[in-house]
Parts: structure tokens; sequence; C-alpha cells
């Protein structure tokens, strides 16, 4: 039997690190299309940004100045308090982490009071984005569906759209020297 999640976890391990890191851009972009109604306008408009940022400093291999900047935009406009709990408005804890897989030590090299912490992958990134979509999907069950067969659901959807999003743009892995 062919496992979605299984398999997105294998072809992700061969991608190269940093279209990898674009790949994690690419994933929680589409997450935040999926959740595009539910996520406040400015706060869209800063993650929007931010993931742009990051494509471009991946691309340039250091943290730009307009990284830095998206960076502190968006904790401005996303971050929230509840009681002594922080946390950050729907869609910006999407856009770091996935940030985090192709910017964090660049960013951590530019700031030192940025806390240093274990890296993510882009896998990790992914099952997160399945996990979200399955959360996501199951909070809006009507009609008495069972909300574990729609959660279960959704995250293979969203596996199934990694897996294909993968195999459209990324080339055989090991340079194939297929064209």
């Amino acid at each position: 039997m062919i496992v979605l999640p299984k398999l997105i976890d294998d072809l992700l391990d061969q991608v190269e690190e940093k279209r990898a890191a674009h790949l994690a851009l690419d994933f929680a972009h589409h997450m935040l299309d999926v959740q595009r109604a539910e996520i406040e306008d400015d706060v869209m408009a800063a993650c929007l940004e931010y993931l742009a940022a990051a494509d471009e400093a991946i691309e340039l291999g250091e943290a730009t100045p307009r990284l830095l900047t998206a960076h502190e935009q968006l904790s401005v406009t996303a971050e929230r308090w509840e009681g002594d709990r922080h946390l950050l408005a729907r869609g910006a804890g999407l856009a770091v982490q996935a940030v985090r897989v192709g910017c964090q030590r660049m960013m951590e090299d530019v700031r030192d009071h940025v806390m240093r912490s274990s890296l993510i992958t882009c896998r990790d990134v992914a099952r997160e984005l399945q996990a979200e979509a399955g959360r996501w999907y199951a909070k809006r069950t009507s009609g008495g569906a069972d909300e574990r067969l729609v959660a279960r659901s959704a995250r293979w959807e969203e596996a199934r759209w990694q897996l294909q999003h993968v195999i459209a743009t990324e080339p055989a892995p090991h340079g194939g020297g297929i064209t």
C-alpha cells in the first residue's frame, strides 16, 4: 500500500536543501490560501511578505534587510496575548515555521538576541501542515459528519497536494541527467 504522507517524507528526504526550503514556503503559502477567509487581512499581508522575503533570502543565501523587516512586521501584526499565554494570529505560525526551514540560521547569525533552537526540516513543515489541514477541516464539519474521518481525509488531501507539488516542481534527485 502506498501511504502518501510516507511517500512525501521519502521524496523530501531526497530534495536538495535549498529547494526544500523553497518547498516549505510553497506548502505554507498553500495553507494560507486554504484558510484565507479566516485570516485577518493585515496578518495575511504580513505573512505573504514574510514568505516572499524568505524566498528572496534563500536565493541570496543571506538574511536580507527585507527579511528582517518582514520578520519584525509579522511579529508586530500577529502577536496576541490570551491571558498570560503568547500566541500568533491564524496563519502567522505557519509562515514562521516555513521560513525557519531556510532562514533560521542566517537570521540567528545577524541577530544575537534570537534564541537558538533546533532546526526544522521541510518534512517537519509538511507534516505540521497536514495536521493543520486535518484540524482546520474537522472544526468546520457539519451535518453530523465524523470529525475524525474529516480530519483524516483532509490530512490525506494536503499530503496529496504536497506530493503533486513536489513532483511537478522538482527534478529527479541525485542529478539523474534526464531532461
